[in-house]
């Protein structure tokens, strides 16, 4: 199976709005939808800068989306860094990308969501003053997926550095950090205590087909600035397949043909708990699959959890192949060929407990997102209709959405 990587298009291909927001060099907030390209604007805004300093940092919050960007870094190395030595290369790849937990945790200590301004904003300080650092701020950094992260990071960035960029989406508030359509707002105003920063929206949709974002809108009848998005320009394509009455081997043997049929395709299996990952691993493994380092490409798959067998990280982490198994949290950033979301029963069970976090597992918005990472198609299967589906009609035949166009 191929190998999975962030999918970065030429330099000279981005569109006009994504043009607008890459060509500055100040502070930018980079909002839009899922599909609009602000992942796309910010590689391209630190590779800009990596060429000319190594004193920058582009932070995610999720380790997968980290670890697709760092292989398409790696295979694209020639064409992107330029005149680069290997060993530049290699120093950026390896230390000027990671999750803003991870470089906390290594650099800082523990990062607490919940601190206050003060906390955040002392120890920022701190470690600017180290001997390592000498009070000089970086040059740059740049955060993905910036409503993952809470304000607190955005009111003190300014302790780290006077010129950041950041890509943010509301729809996406997994996390719950911010009120319900304000995240990107209040990113800007944090950004804008220390940083004078500029805004730019992303307003198209370069990876959905219509039929496959108009199946997105569905879960999140109540978010006003999706439902307000026009699919009317999207390119029409395959009607979602929705999959009733199917028995957990029953759903397992469909995602194993699916497979099977799309040899060549990047494919991502979407689950709502890490058992339902590791359900399918074995599936897998006891069908010829193997998630190991050497297995054979026509026969390799890779997965991902909180839960993950180290193992098996120290492989993703050298070689990140599809189809890739993961969870609904994980999956942001990421854009697969097809989707397959499996054991969606789950869905009244997964909405309604909380995790460690106190947030439920998934919410509509997790939906949204997970539809939205299809390019072509999209599968749903399940054993009864969760109460997240009830827009489907069962009793059309041929799997059509009730009302999808």
């Amino acid at each position: 199976m191929p190998e999975f990587r962030f999918s970065l298009p030429a330099i000279n291909a981005l569109y006009p709005d994504q043009q607008l927001a890459f060509h500055p060099r100040g502070a930018m907030l980079v909002t839009g939808g899922p599909g609009s390209g602000k992942t796309v604007v910010t590689i391209f805004r630190f590779l800009r800068s990596v060429r000319e300093h190594d004193d920058l940092m582009l932070f995610t919050y999720h380790k997968t989306l980290i670890l697709t960007i760092k292989g398409m870094l790696r295979a694209r190395a020639e064409e992107l860094f330029g005149e680069l030595d290997e060993r530049r290369i290699n120093d950026i790849v390896e230390n000027r990308l990671d999750t803003f937990y991870q470089w906390h945790w290594d650099n800082v200590g523990r990062f607490r969501p919940e601190a206050s301004d003060e906390e955040v904003a002392a120890n920022f300080d701190r470690y600017i003053r180290r001997p390592r650092r000498n009070n000089v701020k970086f040059r740059e950094l740049f955060f993905d997926e910036g409503q993952d992260l809470p304000r607190v990071v955005y009111n003190n960035v300014g302790e780290l550095t006077n010129n950041v960029s950041v890509g943010a989406d509301r729809a996406q508030n997994f996390k719950q950090y911010y009120p319900e359509d304000e995240a990107e707002d209040i990113i800007l105003q944090g950004i804008r205590h220390h940083i004078a920063a500029d805004t730019q929206y992303l307003g198209g949709n370069h990876r959905n087909t219509r039929q496959i974002f108009e199946l997105a809108k569905k879960f999140v009848p109540e978010d006003l600035r999706v439902q307000a998005m026009d699919s009317g320009d999207l390119q029409s394509g395959n009607d979602p397949e929705v999959v009733p009455r199917l028995a957990h081997t029953a759903q397992m043997d469909y995602v194993r043909q699916v497979i099977e049929n799309n040899p060549n395709s990047n494919i991502g299996i979407l689950c709502h708990f890490g058992n339902e990952v590791v359900k399918l691993k074995e599936y897998l493994e006891i069908n010829g699959y193997s998630c190991a380092l050497q297995a054979a490409d026509d026969r390799a798959f890779s997965y991902y959890w909180h839960g993950i067998n180290p193992a098996d990280e120290a492989v993703l982490k050298q070689k990140f192949r599809t189809p890739f198994i993961t969870t609904f949290e994980s999956c942001k950033g990421l854009e697969f060929d097809i989707v397959i979301m499996p054991f969606f029963e789950s869905s009244d069970n997964a909405m309604r407990k909380l995790n460690s976090d106190g947030r439920p597992w998934v919410t509509r918005s997790h939906y949204y997102v997970a539809v939205t990472r299809a390019k072509s198609d999209i599968y749903i299967l399940y054993r009864y209709k969760p109460a997240s589906m009830n827009f489907f009609n069962e009793a059309e035949r041929q799997n059509i959405l009730n009302e999808l166009l």
